[in-house]
């Protein structure tokens, strides 16, 4: 056989065996996008799991134009306010799953600095737990993350990935269904959705008091630095509003949480560090009828993204009287601090 037709069969039947495959999935990878490097969307890309927030997220911003007026930054509650409900300004959602209180900055100085321009305001949920010292930080830093994400040829090379198929795969499943029974899925426009069931309170309330008694069997360990935190914070961006507001929580969680001695002198230091800092907080801490309607909430730390509307609609009006957000200053903190505590069944 002539040596050259042999050595193009070879190349061909390689090819064959070893580099369709490759390319096709490479290919495939590529149309579901399951770590948002790209922007196009399909029937079979519509459900994307979340399953690393602070990647995708971040990716998500160096994938499309970040032209933004306003952030949105907080914890896996804060993820289900749909950035679209905002009616007065444009706003990404950048809120992550556990996020800790020493990753909030440097994610927030990366988005102004990938929009190029200061935010106009910053929306910051803030936690009672973010001031607990014995909090861990469980995630890689910002900085990784980061430079994952601007890695040159990184979008290309993650074609190349077994994780990344593993989690197309997945995504083509629930998109082909258009289901997914979990707590949390996204669009491919970092919209958070849920279907998912509350049927499991009565058992989850069981569960958090077992571990709420258990974990003040010890003192609250109040973060010696959360103030300076919260400075460093406000000092970072001195062109931008910072609109500063507290977590909602079912009003039953809050008020076993308050009626603890040890846990009310953390929280009115909290509420105190964060009123010295911003001047202002907006506290969805209450009993009202967002709070004290269990079917609002999913488990007893997330609600459903309509009590997300209502969370917005407060922020944008914050002007006007709302039954579930107070404003707490220097002048009311104390008659908050006193009446934030109540009796309920």
């Amino acid at each position: 056989m002539d040596p050259k037709k042999w050595l193009i069969k070879l190349f061909a039947a390689s090819f064959i065996v070893t580099g369709l495959p490759v390319y096709g999935i490479m290919g495939f990878n590529y149309y579901i996008d399951p770590l948002w490097n790209y922007t196009h969307a399909n029937d079979f890309n519509d459900y994307q799991l979340g399953f690393d927030e602070r990647q995708l997220k971040t990716n998500y911003m160096n994938s499309h134009d970040f032209n933004y007026d306003s952030l949105l930054i907080g914890t896996s509650r804060i993820t289900y306010l749909d950035e679209r409900a905002f009616t007065k300004e444009k706003v990404y959602n950048y809120s992550m799953s556990g996020l800790h209180i020493k990753e909030y900055l440097p994610y927030m100085k990366y988005a102004e600095k990938k929009n190029g321009k200061p935010f106009k305001r910053i929306f910051i949920e803030l936690y009672f737990d973010s001031a607990n010292a014995g909090k861990p930080n469980k995630s890689n830093s910002p900085q990784t993350y980061i430079e994952t994400s601007e890695a040159p040829f990184y979008a290309i090379k993650s074609l190349f990935s077994a994780s990344t198929m593993h989690y197309a795969l997945f995504n083509y499943d629930i998109s082909k269904a258009n289901h997914y029974n979990g707590a949390r899925s996204y669009t491919r426009n970092n919209i958070a959705q849920t279907t998912y069931s509350n049927d499991d309170m009565e058992q989850g309330w069981q569960k958090f008091q077992k571990n709420f008694k258990a974990e003040t069997a010890k003192p609250f360990m109040y973060d010696i630095d959360y103030r300076k935190r919260l400075q460093a914070i406000k000092d970072a961006f001195p062109n931008t509003e910072l609109v500063v507001f507290t977590e909602v929580m079912p009003a039953k969680r809050l008020q076993t949480i308050l009626h603890n001695e040890n846990r009310y002198e953390a929280y009115s230091r909290w509420m105190n560090d964060m009123v010295d800092v911003f001047g202002t907080v907006y506290s969805f801490h209450g009993v009202n009828e967002v709070t004290t309607n269990v079917n609002n909430f999913f488990d007893w730390l997330h609600y459903y993204s309509n009590v997300g509307d209502l969370i917005i609609k407060a922020l944008e009006n914050r002007e006007e009287r709302s039954t579930i957000m107070q404003i707490v200053d220097q002048g009311n903190l104390d008659e908050y601090l006193k009446n934030v505590v109540v009796d309920i069944k």
